[in-house]
């Protein structure tokens, strides 16, 4: 297997730029929306799980089908994790709220095509794209995480 680990690297240095970016934001208190920079930490935080999951399993010597077929499960059920989570449900009201529009956009245009290339992975469907599908997922994540940055620098500040 000639894993590429240098693409996975790069995808988690910028996960944890969103990161570092939501942390500096929340320094400042004046925003009257705290909860979707706790949904920009989390998509970063799942990113960049997700970036290093197949770098992790890599070092196992697992093929290269199982390995993003694994690694493709293991972010998914993040992802779920992530939208169970009871603070999640804060973000999903403040974000339709906000902006029903943007928000149906970020729900159905961004998080239902991360997912799907995830799925593909597991049930083995195109197995010569497998590391395409899950970097896809990876970067529509990052996408996502933008996008949800953008929506909180445009969403009002308090006086």
């Amino acid at each position: 297997m000639n894993f590429d680990y240098s693409t996975y690297i790069g995808l988690a240095s910028i996960a944890g730029i969103f990161l570092g970016f939501a942390a500096l934001i929340t320094a400042s208190d004046d925003h009257d929306s705290p909860v979707l920079i706790k949904g920009i930490v989390n998509i970063g935080m799942l990113t960049l799980a997700g970036s290093l999951v197949p770098i992790l399993l890599a070092k196992y010597g697992i093929g290269e089908h199982l390995l993003y077929r694994l690694s493709s499960g293991i972010f998914i059920l993040l992802i779920w994790f992530s939208l169970l989570h009871p603070t999640t449900r804060k973000f999903l009201i403040i974000q339709f709220q906000m902006d029903l529009k943007a928000a149906l956009f970020f729900w159905i245009f961004i998080e239902i095509p991360i997912q799907l290339p995830l799925i593909f992975a597991i049930l083995g469907v195109y197995p010569s794209l497998h590391n395409a599908l899950y970097i896809t997922s990876i970067i529509l994540n990052l996408i996502q995480s933008g996008y949800l940055l953008v929506q909180f620098v445009h969403a009002s500040r308090k006086d």
